[in-house]
């Protein structure tokens, strides 16, 4: 192995993925371990667009969703590695505030979080918006008295190619809670705008999900309330956050420029208590902190 031309090595590497690159091919020879580590290989990994973001001044289109990182941000580690390991921990701002993006630090495709303000919500008016010191985003709109229906959408363009996405609904609860329950399923939707080929699923969230931790005279749990077999319920995650499952997409390769949509929606009863998010994505089946000795 360790005959091989440089060159070679780490162009076979490069052709992996970065969990592989980092435990398994490394272990190989010690030729193959410097290739791991080279810079040749981690810009592979690397997003497209921010390998030429790094290579160019910071002066880009108005409407550009990724001019809001600096390129004094993307020079600042020693190794593509790094900035590798940096992006998959850090979600980085862009489209002036209104989405974060990160990568998903096995296989380095793109993950985005979608903020509230960047969502449309068919009654305005039936929401307050809140200042959320464990959010990111300028504001979170509480759901005060109004049917739920939440439409957002992002660009196939943004997503990595060739990878299964899967959308997730992120939310919180407060006091107020209200109007859910087994009996009110809520519809979702994921596909391409125009397309009659979209995923949709039925979801459930309940009065209280038996597995939160609040107690008190609001938030008492239904312990008695069954949960129905084959359905999809709310998962609680480390942040503290929801998360439900809208739906899956799959991106093509050459799938550019049209308009992925997600929606949640239950229109026959008005519903109160739900904090909202915004909307995921990522890759499915991934996790969302991937500690570094997983890697």
């Amino acid at each position: 192995m360790n005959s091989l031309p440089e060159e070679l090595i780490e162009e076979i590497v490069s052709r992996t993925n970065p969990r592989d690159a980092c435990r398994n091919l490394s272990m190989v020879s010690r030729s193959f371990c410097l290739a791991a580590k080279s810079d040749y290989v981690w810009d592979r990994f690397l997003p497209s667009e921010l390998i030429s973001r790094r290579a160019v001044s910071d002066q880009w289109l108005f409407d550009d969703p990724w001019k809001n990182i600096a390129s004094d941000t993307l020079h600042a580690f020693p190794t593509k590695k790094d900035l590798y390991l940096f992006l998959a921990d850090n979600p980085l701002i862009i489209d002036d505030g209104a989405m974060y993006f990160w990568l998903d630090k096995l296989s380095g495709n793109k993950c985005f979080h979608i903020g509230p303000e960047k969502l449309c919500l068919s009654e305005p008016n039936g929401w307050e918006w809140y200042s959320y010191s464990l959010t990111r985003f300028t504001g979170t709109p509480v759901l005060n008295g109004a049917k739920i229906e939440i439409y957002g959408e992002i660009s196939t363009s943004l997503l990595s190619p060739n990878t299964a996405y899967t959308a997730y609904f992120l939310f919180n609860f407060n006091v107020y809670y209200g109007g859910f329950g087994e009996e009110i399923p809520l519809e979702t939707c994921v596909g391409i705008d125009g397309s009659s080929n979209c995923e949709n699923r039925i979801i459930y969230i309940p009065f209280m999900p038996k597995y939160d931790k609040y107690a008190g005279p609001y938030l008492e749990r239904r312990l008695e309330m069954p949960v129905l077999p084959a359905c999809q319920y709310p998962k609680r995650r480390d942040d503290g956050l929801y998360e439900l499952e809208l739906g899956d997409y799959f991106n093509k390769e050459g799938d550019h420029n049209r308009k992925l949509k997600m929606s949640l929606r239950e229109d026959r009863k008005e519903k109160r208590g739900i904090v909202l998010h915004g909307i995921e994505i990522r890759p499915k089946c991934s996790k969302k902190i991937i500690r570094d000795s997983e890697l």
